[in-house]
């Protein structure tokens, strides 16, 4: 029952800040009342006045947070209009009946009336205040009644939030569980490759390599980021199999401030951009075709260009499954970030990420 309560019960925010304001009202009454006797032959101290008309401010705050706590849990049920105008009523109806009752037996003791005048007190007090309490009565729940609703909606909108932070972090882990299968076959070929050839020892390095950025798979399929020294660490292991396989066909240049290592970049974010480049690079006539990667890092954002060397006649226009599926990532990751593809003079192609520093997020 006290945990069924308790969930419903006034926050300790709500409970100071009526304490508060009514004392605060109280005082502000207890003042004024004492300006405008002071110097007549009713006159009285401001503290005699506060003591005096107390029962009423004291029970009020009482009153205030029952009227709160009434609509917290009449908020949780479901009632048409009808029966909500009618349970309110009904409530106010016995909640001020109690205050009338409690602040006349109370401000009879403390002016020490005899009680056998209470009843006659009590319609007296009725009659003079019950329309002013009625107003207060209603401009209190009122208020609490849209506190309620307003900390419902901001509840709502956070449990929206969490879904939606969790669908995206499970389209993320989709989109970069599908990358895996594209790295992991070309360096499989690359091992045939090698086999077929009687190359065992180069082989055997490429196995060792690619357990690494199997392992590397493995330990990160749950974090979204990674440090920049681990990428690199782990596209430095896939070219170093595809070197195996296309040994004079690239020319590989990695270019990363020292400044920039331990930023933290989503995971297999460069594996795609080099892969890409891979594929154009092995396939042309030529040898020596440059692939340079080159991350520094401006004032607010991490710049990353991957250059690449293309066929003449290539139609691509940057966005092969590789790239779109990065692009779909930091869409998800990023509210503000930069993803451009662009052919350069001398048969190059140039791909510039940039993104936010410092966990900018969607």
């Amino acid at each position: 029952m006290y945990g069924f309560l308790k969930t419903f019960l006034p926050g300790k925010y709500f409970f100071l800040g009526s304490v508060f304001f009514g004392l605060a009202v109280h005082a502000i009454y207890a003042l004024i009342k004492f300006r405008a006797i002071e110097g007549t032959e009713r006159a009285q101290s401001w503290l005699e006045i506060w003591w005096l008309i107390s029962p009423w401010f004291f029970i009020w705050i009482g009153l205030t947070l029952l009227i709160h706590t009434h609509s917290r849990i009449f908020a949780n049920l479901s009632f048409s209009v009808m029966s909500t105008i009618a349970v309110h009523l009904v409530t106010m109806l016995i909640l001020l009946t109690l205050y009338w009752l409690f602040s006349s037996f109370f401000f009879l003791l403390l002016t020490a009336q005899p009680l056998n005048g209470f009843w006659a007190f009590f319609y007296k007090q009725v009659m003079n205040t019950f329309h002013v309490d009625i107003l207060i009565y209603l401009t209190v729940l009122s208020a609490s009644t849209g506190m309620i609703f307003y900390d419902i909606h901001i509840r709502e909108n956070m449990e929206v939030k969490r879904l939606q932070n969790a669908l995206i972090h499970e389209q993320l882990k989709t989109l970069r569980t599908q990358l895996n299968p594209h790295f992991l076959f070309n360096a499989l070929n690359t091992v045939a490759s090698l086999v077929r050839l009687k190359r065992e020892k180069q082989a055997i390095q490429a196995l060792s390599d690619l357990s690494f950025m199997l392992r590397k798979v493995l330990e990160n399929k749950n974090n979204r980021d990674v440090k920049i020294r681990d990428e690199v660490a782990f596209i430095k292991r896939y070219l170093a199999i595809q070197h195996m396989r296309f040994a004079d066909k690239l020319d590989v240049q990695l270019q990363i401030d020292e400044n920039c290592m331990d930023i933290e970049i989503p995971s297999m974010l460069l594996q795609p951009l080099v892969e890409n480049a891979v594929q154009h690079g092995s396939q042309l006539e030529s040898n020596m075709n440059v692939i340079r990667l080159t991350i520094s890092k401006g004032s607010h954002q991490l710049n990353i260009k991957l250059t690449n060397k293309v066929a003449a006649n290539d139609t691509h226009k940057g966005f092969g499954v590789g790239l779109t599926n990065t692009h779909e990532r930091l869409m998800k990751i990023y509210a503000n970030f930069t993803l451009t593809a662009n052919p350069l003079p001398g048969e190059l192609f140039e791909t510039i990420v940039a993104i936010p520093l410092g966990g900018e997020g969607a």
